[in-house]
């Protein structure tokens, strides 16, 4: 009930962004997140004994999603570039010992192309114009996304429930198994012609399948690679900010790893 209660309140705002004539409020969503996550991130690798340069991490993250809002990609790597000298910098002058140096800058540095380099394409995604008669391009890609994204989550978790017996990955998340995994693929593939037929019928049947079919598979990966990081930090969830889901990063971690599809779909595909 917790999830259902916390889906029914965080999907209307999602949409409300996604679809609103002003390009800010997603922007302004799409910070939050990441600043959240990025700190949950941060939470986990300093369980696993690695203190990371918070305030530097936070301000590359927003520096990151800024490249995307001003739809200048080649800028990010002068931001990382900038992130790792002033994390190595910064600890020159640290009190802590030599020995954390460099799992300290790793995960400063991971944590922001995790999060905030993977999260900006789809602000990337938002930002693309329409194209003559093409009117919300980006809004119905968006919505397509997230859609086949919870299709699959739906998908593998009843099958799985249902006739799950082979599990996908026993070290990592028990509960996942390989029927759950066929069923999410399934599920998302499906909802790609739905979508189509619904309200986007400017997007090729075949794309819509095979778009569909690859966040089915991606997504769980995403999800597989998160649970790596909590097991690895000794906790369940990342926190507890959303009721019945964790943490903001539980809540995303597919979808950051098939957030790249969807804006390299819409780059050189759509």
């Amino acid at each position: 009930m917790k999830r259902i209660l916390t889906a029914v309140v965080a999907l209307p705002i999602l949409f409300f962004t996604i679809w609103s004539t002003s390009l800010y409020y997603f922007a302004a969503l799409e910070a939050a997140a990441v600043t959240i996550a990025l700190g949950e991130f941060y939470n986990l690798a300093a369980k696993a004994g690695d203190q990371s340069h918070r305030l530097l991490g936070h301000a590359a993250a927003l520096g990151v999603l800024a490249c995307f809002f001003a739809a200048r990609l080649d800028w990010i790597a002068a931001v990382l570039a900038l992130l790792i000298c002033s994390t190595l910098a910064q600890s020159l002058f640290s009190k802590r010992e030599m020995s954390t140096a460099l799992g300290s800058v790793s995960a400063t540095v991971l944590g922001v192309v995790y999060v905030a380099l993977l999260a900006g394409f789809l602000l990337g995604v938002r930002m693309i114009q329409d194209r003559g008669a093409h009117v919300h391009l980006a809004s119905r890609l968006l919505t397509t996304f997230f859609i086949m994204v919870m299709m699959a989550d739906t998908g593998a978790y009843y099958v799985g429930r249902a006739i799950g017996r082979r599990k996908l990955a026993a070290r990592i998340s028990p509960g996942k198994t390989v029927e759950g995994l066929i069923g999410g693929l399934v599920f998302a593939a499906a909802a790609g012609p739905l979508c189509r037929l619904a309200f986007f019928n400017e997007l090729p049947l075949l794309d819509s399948i095979v778009l569909g079919a690859l966040i089915g598979v991606v997504g769980p990966v995403g999800d597989l690679a998160e649970s790596l990081l909590k097991r690895g930090s000794g906790v369940k969830d990342s926190s507890a900010l959303l009721p019945g889901h964790g943490g903001v990063l539980d809540r995303v971690d597919s979808i950051l790893f098939c957030a790249p599809l969807i804006y390299f779909y819409a780059r050189f595909f759509l």
